[in-house]
């Protein structure tokens, strides 16, 4: 695994503000109005389906970012070099508490729409504006 020693605490303070700025997206309306649309109920009824699709989000998320990362330093890497990258990206995150406020505004805010849109997303920036995407959208 690739770690640039010098680039850790910039490389993690990168990654939270980022995830910061997703999770105030999806913190940008009331957690009653998701649970309101008619999608939200068929779609992520399950508090089982919730919690994986908040999951699968945060992985997309870390994946995204990390990459942006990877190519902003002009790092070259193999696909196995990059799928440990994430993993400790990933650790590092979670041994920091990030995900636990994402999880949380994730399960009582996320709709279909904005799961469907944000596993698609590409880039950070697509990601963002997915994630602030009201329950009319």
């Amino acid at each position: 695994m690739v770690r640039p020693a010098t680039r850790g605490l910039t490389l993690r303070v990168t990654l939270i503000v980022a995830l910061a700025v997703t999770v105030l997206g999806c913190a940008s309306r009331s957690p009653a109005g998701a649970r309101s649309t008619e999608a939200a109920k068929a779609d992520l009824a399950a508090e089982t389906q919730r919690l994986m699709a908040c999951l699968d989000l945060r992985d997309h998320i870390v994946a995204l970012y990390a990459d942006r990362y990877v190519e902003e330093q002009g790092l070259d890497m193999s696909m196995d070099e990059r799928a440990a990258f994430h993993r400790g990206w990933a650790e590092e995150l979670a041994k920091s508490g990030t995900f636990e406020s994402f999880e949380k505004t994730c399960f009582s805010s996320l709709t279909p729409r904005k799961y469907e849109c944000g596993m698609a997303s590409h880039t950070t920036d697509g990601l963002v504006a997915c994630m602030k995407l009201s329950s009319r959208d």
